[in-house]
């Protein structure tokens, strides 16, 4: 009951928020517009498949929710009972991908003006998955809901001990979002991105990058300019690759902030 109560509370709280509308009407219009139209749910199997009138399966695009048995999978399912069962939804197929390996249609779905699969990963009950053109193109804006969730601790995020770790530790967590913390010792300007070195060696030590054909981008959205970063303490949020190191790719201006600012 009191589940039932919290998860409804949070649904409509969400429902409230504007979703990547603009990254979404950018993907389909790339790919070749989406089959839309107005939907009854008449079903929720999980956190990210529904059952749409006639018993047609419907599959979100770009995120993951836990399978049955596995942590928060009935808090998912419950969430998307509480924000679409029953309700006509917004249904946005990509044409070059319209249907997964079972037979199921991959969409994105909106109620009202919210992408719903932005509102589980914003709450915590996914992670992003991207498959297909159209999942490609909304990675960017799908990444910073679920980031805001990680920084949180919201859902699955819970889970994961540590969230946080020191820039000489980031190795050992190559492959899981995570926030490295350290001082920017410095930042190289090469032809294509901007290293921000925090260790003397580059070949291991761990590095941020933030790539020339964002920085346009990543400055009106916030970002200092790069060089400014050079002797700061800052914080790192993003999934950690391994590339001549471990490093986290900055795409958002959110994901690279100093200490200060830090809860």
């Amino acid at each position: 009951m009191v589940l039932g109560i919290v998860l409804g509370a949070a649904a409509a709280g969400l429902l409230g928020r504007e979703g990547p509308r603009q990254a979404l009407d950018r993907a389909l219009a790339r790919t070749g517009g989406a089959q839309e139209g107005l939907r009854a749910v008449g079903k929720v199997i999980d956190g990210d498949t529904i059952v749409l009138e006639r018993g047609e399966r419907l599959r979100y695009i770009g995120v993951d929710a836990p399978e049955r048995g596995e942590p928060f999978f009935e808090e998912a399912t419950e969430f998307q009972k509480k924000t679409v069962l029953g309700s006509r939804v917004r249904i946005e197929v990509c044409k070059e991908e319209p249907r997964d390996g079972y037979g199921r249609t991959l969409a994105f779905v909106r109620k009202g003006n919210v992408d719903v699969g932005e509102a589980l990963l914003r709450q915590g009950l996914a992670r992003t998955l991207f498959v297909g053109p159209c999942g490609r193109a909304v990675a960017r804006g799908y990444r910073a809901a679920e980031r805001e969730a990680f920084r949180a601790g919201r859902g699955i995020w819970s889970l994961q001990d540590p969230r946080r770790v020191s820039h000489d530790e980031a190795g050992r967590y190559v492959g899981l979002l995570m926030t490295v913390t350290g001082k920017v010792t410095k930042v190289h300007a090469g032809p294509k991105a901007f290293h921000l070195n925090f260790g003397a060696d580059y070949r291991k030590d761990f590095t941020a990058v933030v790539f020339r054909r964002d920085l346009s981008r990543l400055l009106q959205e916030g970002l200092l300019p790069v060089t400014d970063y050079e002797g700061l303490s800052v914080e790192v949020t993003g999934t950690l690759r391994e590339y001549r190191g471990p490093q986290i790719i900055v795409e958002s201006a959110d994901q690279l902030a100093p200490a200060s600012r830090s809860p």
